[in-house]
């Protein structure tokens, strides 16, 4: 099997989700080849791959200026024609369901209605996921889907240093508990209400709140950075973070904290997980499926569901509460992700293509 996978094993954002997952796949019989418009129009024309895997394909959504994401639709979609014509099946993993900010709303509505048919099979990395994807986008419910989780970041980054040798380098206090947020700053993590909330937090012994990560926009940053002017406990690094580095962060944090206003997965609490620190998410998305998966020692959620935005929002007592369950609750030394190891999530994906294939020669063969 032949699998043209966009992308693949070169990912622009940093995040190794990709790799990990495609890696194991060459032993399982299927070959991983990475997209691009080239290789994608020779795939379309020769019937060179059994299937396309795209993931975050309503990233081309945000390119600007408005002509080149036109452009860039546009060319997705003729090629996805032309591949169909040769019988390649198309697969997508829907991470998210569109994208958090969207600077042509218009391409975004055209966008969906000619992609979402010119699905065979989505993917999602939960059972909520997925019947979250179906609700939006009715269409899918005709469609092979398939709920694979997120797998962990253990072997991705380097081992971590000791939470005191951490603490030195990172110039962080060794004794006082520690709040992190780290990863790509976008406006929907809602980064500044966490440093709003940590500040008129009643803060148990001295607690420090670290925010690690590059902004999306200039605004945002000069936003996070008057939320923090003059928080001598407010440890701001918005710059990016490299993989050599983060270790470091995870390991001196007691909570990593997740204020997101919107979520269906995240990675990012994968990433605390693997590092084996507790993770504090919105009660909303497939975040207490994660919990359900992980343990309530591990994941905790703060608000819920509901129409009103500002009961959605992490509090002060929330943060509060979360860090002294962070703090106090006995939990064993790793977080138990055994079920997401990357073995398991390609032998699953594997199997998806393989059923989405039977189904595309069961029509080739009625045609």
């Amino acid at each position: 099997m032949r699998i043209l996978a966009w992308p693949a094993f070169d990912n622009q954002t940093g995040n190794p989700y990709n790799r990990l997952l495609y890696a194991p796949m060459a032993d399982m019989g299927v070959t991983v080849d990475e997209f691009s418009p080239g290789r994608a129009l020779q795939s379309a024309l020769l019937g060179a791959h059994d299937a396309w895997h795209l993931h975050w394909p309503d990233d081309l959504l945000s390119t600007t200026p408005r002509r080149a994401a036109a452009w860039r639709v546009a060319g997705l979609l003729g090629l996805m024609t032309l591949a169909r014509w040769r019988n390649i099946r198309m697969v997508w993993t829907a991470h998210d369901l569109g994208p958090h900010e969207s600077p042509h709303p218009w391409l975004e509505r055209f966008f969906w209605h000619h992609f979402v048919p010119r699905v065979d099979a989505v993917i999602s990395l939960s059972e909520h996921g997925l019947e979250a994807a179906r609700e939006r986008f009715p269409r899918l419910r005709g469609r092979p889907g398939f709920a694979i989780p997120h797998g962990h970041y253990r072997d991705a980054y380097p081992p971590a240093p000791p939470k005191d040798e951490a603490r030195r380098a990172l110039d962080l206090p060794a004794e006082v508990p520690v709040v992190l947020f780290v990863g790509r700053i976008r406006p929907y993590k809602n980064v500044a209400r966490l440093v709003k909330v940590f500040r008129e937090m009643d803060a148990p012994e001295r607690a420090h709140l670290v925010v690690a990560g590059n902004p999306a926009s200039e605004a945002l940053r000069r936003r996070i950075e008057a939320a923090a002017a003059g928080a001598e406990r407010v440890r701001l690094a918005l710059r990016f973070i490299p993989e050599a580095g983060l270790p470091a962060y995870l390991a001196a944090a007691d909570l990593v904290a997740l204020p997101y206003r919107d979520v269906l997965h995240s990675g990012s609490a994968l990433l605390a997980l693997s590092f084996d620190r507790p993770v504090l998410v919105p009660g909303r998305g497939a975040m207490s499926e994660l919990q359900a998966q992980v343990g309530p020692r591990w994941v905790r959620t703060f608000a819920g569901e509901s129409s009103n935005a500002e009961t959605k929002q992490l509090t002060p007592e929330a943060l509060r509460d979360a860090l002294r369950w962070a703090l106090r609750v006995k939990r064993p030394a790793r977080a138990p992700l055994r079920a997401l190891g990357w073995d398991r999530v390609a032998a699953q994906t594997v199997e998806a293509y393989r059923v989405v294939a039977r189904g595309s020669n069961k029509r080739a063969e009625a045609e």
